[in-house]
């Protein structure tokens, strides 16, 4: 009984809010996929925060539309966050300044898939204020943390029940640039490469990428070198790499730029193959660039805009990596923050921060460009989106 109670909850709440489609509404069943929310949860000088913390939603694999099913007891600001490769378990910065005399939080949650729900394991520290970005390394051993405030990343061991252990290893980075928002470092990600396995941290503030060795042995980020961003005073906000070319792609906030990069072994990040705007020609408006993801095919780019524009900007990827605009894609809301493609590739949510929606767009397998469904999700102050199998 308890079961069925929980199925029929989260189907009235769905019927109340997930969809603009009320004839087709997501049911729980196996052609389901499982995905995680982000949110902001409090007032802040840039948003103001109605979510409660991570929500756990179901997206209908033939149609794209997604409905409710639980949400994690109540934690502060879980922005973005991170699912380990095991499905157990959801890691997230709390994206907050920590008081006057502490530092922000890491948060370890549990999945169980028999009711969605997310239990809290634990929560370390950040080591700095407003941690902006969270992932996990690919021995899925380590939890990797960037600190906006402070400009710093740090590196936390997985214990064996999924909770957090201390900070093993901290990197604080140093300088600026010209743009009044560059005053100092402002790490705003931390990933490692897929398959060539190093580290990088991209920092808007100091306007460089920092490269990182991580040593699974010695539980250190090892300090490799860093790379001044081009163009200058550009804010390099976050990096994606092509599956199969050795090609990163770097998003700068603050000019809506986009740096392709030839990963070379000697001289990671020096020499662009390209700079291309997110921006059309003419267009002088604020980009304020917020997410860029890589098709899993290889053969496309997304990028998105808020600000005034509220926009994911899509381009065809060539031979040797090389971007050509092909369309534009308003959100149907209000500051795309972030976007995630499904595991498919057969659709593209857009969580627009502001205006409290998740929207469903189908991608043309043919030319990458975005497809209206008709599906709107109401979620409070969706920031981040995260599938259970990626």
């Amino acid at each position: 009984m308890k079961k069925f109670f929980l199925l029929l909850t989260a189907l009235v709440f769905a019927v109340a809010c997930s969809s603009q489609k009320t004839e087709e509404q997501v049911k729980v069943d196996p052609d389901l996929e499982i995905l995680f929310v982000g949110t902001y949860t409090k007032k802040e000088g840039h948003v103001d925060g109605k979510g409660e913390g991570v929500y756990v939603y179901a997206m209908n694999k033939e149609t794209g539309a997604i409905s409710y099913l639980n949400v994690s007891e109540e934690i502060i600001s879980p922005s973005y966050i991170a699912v380990h490769p095991n499905g157990k378990y959801v890691y997230a910065v709390n994206e907050f300044d920590g008081g006057e005399e502490a530092f922000a939080t890491v948060t370890a949650l549990k999945y169980d898939p028999a009711d969605h729900s997310l239990s809290w394991l634990n929560e370390v520290s950040s080591l700095g204020q407003y941690p902006c970005h969270v992932s996990i390394d690919n021995s899925g051993k380590f939890v990797m943390a960037a600190n906006y405030v402070g400009g710093s990343v740090a590196l936390y061991p997985i214990l064996e029940d999924g909770s957090l252990d201390e900070y093993s290893s901290y990197k604080k980075h140093e300088g600026g640039s010209s743009h009044p928002r560059q005053e100092a470092p402002h790490a705003h990600q931390i990933i490692q490469h897929p398959r060539l396995g190093f580290v990088t941290a991209v920092d808007l503030g100091a306007d460089k990428l920092y490269e990182y060795k991580l040593d699974t042995v010695s539980q250190t980020l090892d300090f490799i070198r860093e790379y001044p961003n081009g163009p200058k005073m550009g804010g390099p906000r976050h990096i994606a790499f092509h599956p199969t070319l050795d090609v990163s792609y770097t998003l700068s906030e603050l000019i809506g730029s986009i740096e392709v990069t030839a990963l070379r072994d000697s001289a990671r990040y020096f020499g662009n193959l390209q700079v291309i705007s997110t921006l059309e020609k003419g267009d002088e408006r604020d980009a304020a660039s917020g997410a860029i993801k890589v098709h899993p095919n290889g053969k496309f780019l997304y990028a998105s805009n808020r600000g005034e524009i509220n926009e994911i900007v899509v381009y065809a990827i060539g031979e040797k990596g090389e971007l050509t605009p092909v369309g534009r894609q308003s959100t149907f809301g209000k500051t795309p923050r972030d976007f995630e493609i499904d595991p498919s590739g057969r659709f593209l949510l857009a969580a627009n921060q502001d205006s409290g929606t998740i929207v469903t767009f189908s991608i043309n397998q043919e030319t990458g460009v975005l497809e209206e469904t008709g599906y709107i999700a109401e979620v409070p102050t969706p920031v981040c989106i995260k599938f259970l199998n990626p």
